[in-house]
């Protein structure tokens, strides 16, 4: 193999290229290091190796050529060779196929394995069932999403129940997702419960649309059978608690409030995809295209982007087809990448939540933006011409807004008829009444005007002469006024009263650019408003009824015909519209009316639009292809499918145009997460690790931790938090790991023999390996050693390892 390292080395250094290598073999196969500063055109590299292949020995079936920059554990760039075709082929193409194909294998012989452990314990084939009670959407999607967990030889056997016949099918084929035949009945009896199987079963959904059936069909449950898996929809949150401790293994969810925090986000605009809290901590999830001038981001390796607040979660251009980790973990970002981060704030979230999205020019920009129209305005406020023509439209506003209604005409030709009168009485009093002064005039004109004849007479009889044309004068000013002035006072008061105080109300300044129009308040419109509200979103609320409730005085509303009261709202110049009523048919018309008055000031808007029909939300997306519609069962399906797999279902959200469900796991003694640590979680289940709180402190007695570290190894009683697909969930579930790559580590002795206690011990954290054998190794070196490891944790390794002693690391 000397020879064959001296002969690359001289073909090399004709083409000008001075390099070391190694060769080193494994059974049919030999590996080929190169180490250089600088490898030139790389095809012409490969022709000249592959000319010194010739005399190798006929037994060799695979030459594999890795080049490393001097210094670098990790090579740039590796390729194959086929020593029986002496050739370098079309390795691109056939390294990718074979990859898949080896993967497809592995993956599949994993499954098998995995699979093949619980037949040896139960003696059968894996099979869970589970009934669904209520076949409405929630439970039809449920049924639909509990399938999607069937693997390979992995059954799920579903029985549902509803009191009637379904009237309306959401699915296709929906009766070929169910193992047995729809069982017609009340799903609380006993008999019906028994019928279905309930002692045998993983887990029941109550899913109906009466919370009080699906309350009481627990109980009987429960009582039934002591050990089931029991998830309600309910939105009774104390009730929920209080059942939860009685019961045990009880998880209830509200399928209205999983989906509010997307119809919220989708509110915001580009740039948040979504928002929950964890115990007192508030996360986002943020995607922003990257443009030129984002020096946070250009050309930032992705492993760079992993942080202590912040996680990478998706390069969406690399690989569109896959959730998380589309990345290798030295590629760099470039301009135009969509990437997608979720990191945690813990001040002025608010603020910054606005902010989130734009970049460092943008926000300049806006600042700059502010004190230029601060500039400009002043300009125009000196102005003498600006001054009249701003009387001049204040004039012209006054009287459109009096025309608009007639009482308000009423009102204003009872204030000039009593300006009139009290003139004219004040002038002729003072004028014809001896010793009366100014002041009393037209204090006595007041009274007269508010009816109180009896009362300026009273007093006047007696010290004063006054005239008998007067006397009758003063009575007709009062009668003019009981008419006039009198009669528009009790027309505001009724007013008043008969709206509850709305006059007041309808005075909250409506905004005028970039807020949110909500239309419908229901109970998933209430949590939105409330959402939005909380962020101190600019928020304007459109609903058919009125509704007792904080934000009554708090944000611009307007009850009535929603599509009359939408051209009150400012819509021509609202960031986003938020349609959330029953009527999916209105939701279209108010988010088409929209769209038409943004078109015609040249502007785009937001549109979310609440669906009932998986279908139909396919349409729309065509129809309006910028817009965003939910169907809100079909998202909360999701989750209420996960939590029957016993996960606790935080929260949800949309990412590369698939729901990402934010789950909660309480690891016991045979979960399939103890004793693998959180790069193998993540990389191997394709979760995310986001929140970690351990049984036991650390040494530093901290026992949470956000953006968990990947070396982190769990144990039981452990509580992790992670973002997962429900492919993610399954492969959790049945413990189906994605199969990690064969790396070869090669050392050599350290120059400070003190460093290799702790290169062991980094060695042990990152791969994941025996800590007795990853000291053997380095007590050993110069020595090789094969790990099992995903792409991301090799990087890391070798980062870390290179700092303490001289490494190779490469995939076999």
């Amino acid at each position: 193999m000397r020879s064959l390292a001296t002969l690359i080395k001289n073909h090399l250094l004709d083409l000008g290229i001075k390099v070391n290598v190694t060769v080193r073999q494994k059974r049919q196969e030999i590996h080929i290091l190169l180490e250089s500063t600088y490898f030139g055109d790389r095809t012409t590299l490969l022709a000249e190796i592959s000319k010194c292949f010739d005399d190798l020995d006929d037994y060799l079936e695979i030459a594999k050529v890795y080049a490393f920059l001097f210094g670098q554990p990790l090579p740039i760039w590796s390729e194959k060779f086929k020593l029986n075709y002496h050739k370098l082929e079309n390795i691109a193409h056939t390294e990718k196929e074979e990859e898949k194909e080896t993967v497809a294998q592995k993956e599949a012989l994993d499954s098998n394995r995995n699979l093949d452990a619980v037949e040896a314990l139960t003696g059968t084939n894996i099979c869970d069932r589970f009934i669904v009670c209520g076949l409405g959407s929630l439970g039809q999607y449920s049924v639909f999403n509990l399938k999607k967990f069937a693997y390979g030889e992995y059954e799920v056997k579903i029985c549902a129940i509803n009191k009637v016949q379904p009237e309306i099918m959401e699915l296709d084929h929906f009766s070929e997702l169910l193992d047995e035949p729809l069982i017609l009945g009340d799903c609380r009896r006993s008999e019906i419960l028994i019928k279905a199987g309930i002692h045998n079963c993983r887990a029941i959904l109550l899913v109906t649309s009466n919370e009080n059936v699906n309350i009481e069909a627990a109980i009987a449950a429960r009582r039934l059978n002591p050990n089931i898996h029991i998830v309600v929809r309910s939105s009774r949150q104390n009730l929920n608690q209080l059942l939860k401790e009685q019961l045990g293994n009880f998880v209830a969810l509200d399928p209205v409030d999983l989906p509010a925090a997307s119809f919220a986000v989708a509110g915001l605009g580009k740039g948040t995809l979504g928002l929950f809290q964890i115990g007192d901590r508030k996360l986002r999830v943020v995607e922003s295209i990257v443009n030129p001038d984002d020096y946070r981001l250009v050309r930032t390796p992705a492993y760079l982007l992993h942080k202590k607040q912040s996680r990478l979660l998706s390069i969406a251009e690399l690989n569109p087809d896959r959730l998380f980790f589309q990345w290798q973990p030295d590629q760099l970002v470039q301009v135009g990448d969509k990437v997608t981060i979720i990191e945690y704030v813990e001040h002025n979230f608010a603020s910054n939540f606005l902010d989130k999205g734009k970049s460092h020019s943008e926000l300049e920009s806006n600042h700059f933006s502010t004190i230029q129209r601060i500039y400009q305005l002043v300009q125009r406020l000196i102005h003498p011409s600006f001054l009249i023509s701003i009387c001049k439209s204040k004039w012209k506003q006054l009287f459109t807004w009096i025309q608009a209604k007639r009482s308000r005409s009423l009102v204003l030709w009872g204030i000039i008829t009593a300006i009139i009168l009290l003139g004219l009485s004040s002038t002729i009093l003072y004028f014809n009444v001896p010793n009366i002064s100014l002041q009393k005039a037209i204090s006595t004109s007041v009274i007269l005007l508010l009816g109180g004849y009896g009362d300026v007479f009273g007093g006047l009889v007696g010290e004063d002469q006054v005239p008998l044309w007067l006397m009758l004068f003063c009575i007709a000013i009062t009668l003019v006024s009981l008419l006039f002035v009198l009669g528009v006072i009790g027309l505001i008061a009724d007013s008043i009263l008969s709206s509850k105080f709305e006059f007041f109300k309808r005075s909250l300044p409506l905004p005028t650019h970039d807020h949110i129009v909500l239309i419908g308040f229901g109970r998933l419109g209430q949590r939105i408003a409330d959402l939005l509200f909380k962020l101190q979103i600019p928020l304007v609320i459109v609903s058919e009824h009125t509704y007792d409730c904080d934000l009554a005085d708090k944000v611009p509303w307007f009850t009535g015909n929603i599509i009359e009261e939408l051209s009150k709202t400012n819509l021509a110049q609202a960031k986003s519209i938020l349609t959330v009523t029953d009527d999916q048919m209105l939701n279209l018309e108010a988010a088409l009316l929209a769209r038409d008055a943004a078109k015609k000031v040249s502007r785009e808007i937001n549109l979310a639009i609440r669906t009932y029909d998986r279908y139909f939300s396919e349409n729309l997306a065509e129809l309006l292809p910028k817009s965003q519609s939910f169907c809100a069962y079909a998202l909360s399906a999701e989750a209420f499918a996960g939590a029957a797999f016993g996960e606790n279902m935080l929260s949800l959200f949309r990412l590369n145009q698939r729901t990402v469900l934010v789950a909660e796991y309480l690891i016991s003694e045979n979960d399939t997460l103890v004793g693998k640590n959180l790069s193998q979680i993540a990389y191997g289940y394709t979760v995310v690790p986001i929140y970690l709180k351990t049984s036991e402190p650390k040494v530093n007695g901290i026992s949470e931790f956000f953006m968990p570290s990947d070396d982190d190894v769990m144990q039981a009683g452990d509580r992790l938090t992670v973002l997962a697909s429900i492919s993610g969930l399954r492969r959790i579930e049945l413990g189906n790991l994605h199969t990690p790559k064969l790396w070869q580590l090669r050392a050599k002795p350290p120059l400070n023999a003190s460093v290799l206690l702790d290169a062991g011990n980094q060695l042990k954290n990152i791969s994941g390996c025996d800590l007795d054998l990853a000291r053997r190794f380095m007590q050993k070196l110069p020595a090789a050693i094969e790990l099992p490891m995903y792409d991301t944790q090799a990087y890391r390794l070798g980062q870390a390892l290179m700092r303490l002693l001289p490494i190779k690391i490469y995939p076999l």
